[in-house]
């Protein structure tokens, strides 16, 4: 009997341990088919079809869209463990809301949104990363952008942030990011640069390879955040530090605050070139300041705006920028400066009040005028002085010859009365006889 129990046990210890062997066996490979599975990323080239985007001379940025996004996918899908879809290989309409599902049905693991960009007065430049407002979409979407930005910087763009936008019912503005947290889906939208200024112009201007080289430079970004590692391109971000973000406990909202801080003082004037340098002490302490620009005429008008200067990092700006102007000549001034923070918000400094800086050319215009007048006049009291007394002389030379000559011809005047009064008489007493 007790060995028939015994048995039992053994039975029962026997199958209880296959069936725990089972687990860990199955759990090892669930977890292998787990890790094996593919990181799914989504890229979408933004607008298409009837939607043009940004227009600049003879640039459309949902051409330019299409390659950047192309060159991203084949760029990732030379790392391992990896696929990759876009959410339109060929120009057409999709609506946002479209491809948002669309990422949602591949199981995406990030979708990246490519744009570019263009202001309505045509004056701002830079590179910007959109990232979705609220929770873990928020932390996911600004840890990537700082790697973003790191090789936009890196390439010498210019940062214009990694930024938050709602609308008025404190949702996501941009529709991409929207509908990708309604799907679950973490997400960015990026801005590569603006189409319509100078300064950005040289990033996309030499045709399609330099289109494709931004999306290397996207693909790479993508590739240190998730760790990849890819043996065609030798290279492996395995456990690449990847910048923490802390989750927000609300919605992470824009910086709608002027800066804390724009004050100015003219530090020296060269009188000759009209060049003023310009101390400019500014301040954002929710932000950073992001452009700097000046008015001659109180603040009626102002410059384009230029870069602050950010010597540390794209989000960390300096304290203070010293700046050269040139001032116009003969002209009562009055300058003042603005500043704006990462959302384009802007302070006005103080005010100073500069006199007249005289022209050096006309100065040296009227002196020549002067010094050439002076000369003239010279000239002429010099003729008065020196000729005067010739002509003195010549007359004093000239009178005593007037007179002897006047002398002989009243004698010969005199001798030819007296001859011909002697005639007269001869012919007469001969004509008497």
């Amino acid at each position: 009997m007790r060995e028939e129990q015994n048995l039992k046990l053994k039975r029962i210890y026997s199958g209880l341990l296959r069936t725990a062997l089972f687990g860990v066996l199955l759990f090892l490979v669930s977890a292998r088919v787990k890790g094996a599975e593919p990181l799914v990323l989504v890229i979408d080239p933004g607008h298409g079809g009837e939607n043009l985007g940004a227009e600049y001379e003879e640039y459309t940025e949902k051409d330019m869209n299409l390659i950047v996004a192309k060159a991203m996918k084949a760029e990732l899908e030379k790392y391992q463990g990896v696929e990759v879809y876009l959410t339109h290989d060929v120009d057409q309409d999709m609506s946002i809301k479209d491809r948002a599902v669309f990422a949602g049905e591949k199981n995406a693991d990030f979708l990246f949104c490519l744009h570019f960009n263009s202001s309505v007065e045509h004056n701002l430049f830079g590179a910007e990363v959109w990232v979705p407002a609220g929770g873990e979409f928020y932390a996911k979407g600004r840890s990537f952008g700082i790697l973003q930005m790191e090789e936009f910087t890196a390439l010498g763009l210019y940062s214009r942030g990694i930024k938050t936008r709602l609308n008025d019912r404190d949702e996501n503005y941009y529709g991409i990011l929207r509908y990708c947290t309604e799907e679950g889906i973490p997400s960015v939208l990026i801005e590569h640069c603006h189409l319509d200024h100078p300064k950005d112009q040289p990033f996309y201007r030499q045709g399609d390879a330099q289109l494709m080289e931004l999306g290397r430079l996207d693909a790479t970004a993508a590739a240190k955040y998730f760790g990849l590692k890819s043996e065609t391109l030798g290279v492996d971000y395995s456990g690449y530090p990847v910048p923490e973000t802390d989750v927000p406990a609300q919605l992470v909202r824009p910086d709608k605050t002027e800066p804390d801080l724009c004050y100015i003082e003219v530090m020296e004037i060269d009188q000759e070139t009209g060049d003023a340098t310009v101390r400019i002490d500014a301040e954002d302490k929710d932000s950073y300041i992001l452009y700097y620009r000046y008015s001659l005429d109180g603040g009626n008008t102002f410059s384009l705006p230029e870069e602050w200067p950010r010597p540390e990092a794209w989000n960390r700006s300096a304290k203070s920028n010293s700046v050269t102007l040139t001032l116009p000549f003969d002209q009562r001034l009055s300058l003042c400066v603005q500043a704006s923070n990462g959302f384009d918000v802007w302070a006005e400094s103080n005010s100073i009040a500069l006199d007249p800086i005289p022209d050096p050319e006309r100065l040296r215009r009227e002196e020549e005028e002067r010094q050439a007048a002076i000369l003239r006049e010279a000239q002429k009291n010099y003729k008065e002085i020196t000729c005067a007394p010739e002509e003195q002389d010549a007359s004093a030379d000239v009178m005593p010859v007037l007179l002897i000559l006047a002398g002989i011809g009243v004698c010969m005047l005199f001798v030819s009365l007296v001859l011909a009064k002697t005639i007269y008489l001869l012919i007469k007493d001969k004509n008497r006889r």
